[in-house]
């Protein structure tokens, strides 16, 4: 750490290396599930019935996501660059890399886990 840094730019430093160093399976399974999560997040804040309601029930997924070290493409797009701004030596190819992967899995995550799920269980046309 240089003199006048802070911890905060170091820990952003290591992030943006760690994730893209993450091996292709990992950063996309890690987007599918976060995905997950962060579906279930939205869900249950509708059907909170008041503010307060929708702050309690997004809290909890999104924490687990964090906590789980899943990835989610949106928080790269911002984490990555700022690592690198940071100081962090990035290659294109790892940073195309992971953001290439977490963003199918998020995909993956929330079109077929979550809203095809959702589809047959409560929208579908019964026979």
């Amino acid at each position: 750490m240089e003199a006048g840094e802070g911890r905060v730019a170091e820990t952003v430093r290591l992030l943006a290396l760690a994730k893209t160093a993450l091996p292709p399976e990992q950063a996309f399974l890690r987007g599918v599930l976060c995905n997950v999560l962060v579906c279930l997040a939205v869900w249950l804040s509708f059907a909170a019935r008041d503010v307060a309601g929708r702050v309690l029930a997004v809290v909890f997924p999104v924490a687990a996501f964090v906590a789980l070290g899943l990835e989610h493409s949106v928080a790269n797009i911002y984490l990555l660059p700022l690592g690198w701004l940071l100081g962090a030596e990035l290659t294109a190819a790892g940073v195309l890399g992971n953001l290439l992967l977490v963003t199918l899995g998020n995909i993956l995550g929330g079109t077929v886990l979550v809203a095809l799920v959702y589809w047959v269980c409560y929208v579908r046309p019964s026979r």
